[in-house]
């Protein structure tokens, strides 16, 4: 049976190891932000062109999107070519087509004697 000592060391192992794990170990002091007057945003806020935000947000979005869109074909064209390849004969069949063309290309663009 375990002493309490070793009860007690076990469970504040494991608190340490939980919280270095979580990063709570390391915070930002939230307290010392340096404050922004409300009434210079309130400033800053009426000063912004409203159309060259909304059209900076649009560009912005515009080309967030294209990327997850490209992402998302990529993962699913990937996963389309593993399936195939994932079959050793096939696999070896698109290996010998390939071999075949390379060497009808190759022959083809050999020097002639």
């Amino acid at each position: 049976m375990t002493s309490i000592e070793q009860q007690i060391k076990a469970a504040a192992e494991k608190s340490i190891i939980r919280i270095i794990t979580e990063g709570a170990w390391i915070q930002p002091d939230y307290t010392n932000r340096l404050k922004m007057p409300s009434d210079l945003v309130e400033g800053v806020w009426k000063l912004i062109d409203r159309d060259t935000l909304m059209l900076r947000l649009k560009e912005r979005v515009e080309a967030e999107l294209a990327d997850r869109i490209v992402n998302t074909i990529a993962a699913e064209i990937a996963t389309d070519i593993k399936q195939v390849l994932g079959v050793p004969e096939r696999r070896e069949a698109i290996r010998s087509l390939a071999r075949e063309h390379m060497k009808s290309l190759m022959a083809a663009g050999a020097p002639k004697p």
